[in-house]
């Protein structure tokens, strides 16, 4: 994992890309593009509830969705999104294909840039000839029970999150709480990390042998690394720090499970606070220390290790949290 490249541009190294399967593909927008949506709440509920309209260019997108699913009858669309400045959706292969994934996403985006410009000849992307979408794809692969379900339910509540961030900022910071498994605990940072259909697990022994399958949790995390999910774990010993750190370098979201406390006027220091204000971060505080201290006994790690394993495998949107 030492040779970065951008989410965007990996693919998985073990993966037969002409299987029947299922992904969920992230295409973002080329900032020349004119949006493909704009997102407004409803006036008439009492709930934060989307509206989300399509723009000229996001109607293009799903009327060449439509047509890539003509054009190679073994593919379906479960469910799509546009949001403004970027699109998901997920793409089931049902049967083995003559082309790989790439081939035939690129001539999904050729073909929304090319009908772009025969209905908008004389919009900026014609004058500089570019596409509508930034150079690569995003490609999340549906390897565990339940990845097909999360992934539609990512997409669906992609609206919903967008106008939480939006309208509510201070969702992001303090007076959060989650229960898990009975237990509360406080929030800080990124609460829609939570809702990740991708996020993994991360645990090694303090003598790494003796860690349980030790390699095929490192092709889970590698993997969770390339597509962009999020790391889940205290992160005590130096072997998970490790992972940690290969993570933020490759751009992706961190659930940190920790004892100590955030006062109103406490924040995690720089390195921390960054990533939180990049989105990045959300630490999950059992709130039974005021300061993080130097040494953790065994006990107290399996605790920590406990709460980190719950919260990856929740769901999106199975999340209770609620405010102090």
């Amino acid at each position: 994992m030492s040779d970065f490249q951008h989410n965007y541009t990996r693919r998985c190294k073990n993966h037969d890309y002409r299987s029947r399967c299922i992904y969920m593909i992230t295409m973002l927008k080329h900032p020349g593009a004119p949006v493909f949506s704009t997102i407004t709440p409803d006036p008439n509920s009492t709930k934060v509830s989307p509206i989300v309209e399509l723009s000229p260019t996001g109607k293009i997108i799903y009327n060449c969705l439509e047509k890539l699913c003509n054009d190679y009858p073994d593919l379906r669309i479960l469910r799509q999104i546009a949001m403004p400045d970027h699109i998901h959706f997920e793409l089931f292969v049902t049967k083995r294909t003559e082309f790989a994934l790439g081939s035939m996403i690129a001539a999904f985006k050729s073909n929304c840039t090319n009908t772009f410009k025969s209905e908008f000849p004389q919009s900026r992307l014609c004058l500089d000839n570019i596409s509508i979408f930034k150079p690569g794809f995003n490609d999340k692969i549906a390897f565990r029970v339940g990845a097909k379900d999360a992934f539609y339910n990512y997409i669906a509540d992609n609206p919903r999150r967008y106008l939480v961030k939006k309208l509510y900022p201070d969702y992001f910071f303090h007076k959060l709480q989650l229960l898990i498994n009975n237990r509360k605990c406080g929030l800080y940072g990124n609460i829609f990390l939570l809702d990740n259909p991708v996020k993994s697990f991360v645990k090694i022994s303090r003598v790494k042998s003796r860690t349980p399958n030790l390699n095929e949790k490192i092709k889970e995390w590698e993997e969770t690394i390339r597509c962009g999910g999020v790391m889940v774990s205290p992160f005590i010993n130096p072997e998970e720090k490790i992972f940690r750190d290969e993570a933020i370098k490759n751009g992706c979201g961190i659930i940190m499970i920790v004892d100590y406390c955030f006062s109103d006027r406490k924040k995690p220091y720089k390195d921390l606070f960054d990533l939180c204000a990049e989105g990045r971060l959300l630490i999950v505080s059992t709130e039974e220390f005021p300061e993080s201290r130097k040494a953790i006994s065994y006990t107290h790690a399996q605790e920590l290790n406990t709460i980190a394993a719950q919260i990856a495998t929740l769901p999106p949107q199975a999340a209770l949290i609620h405010r102090r």
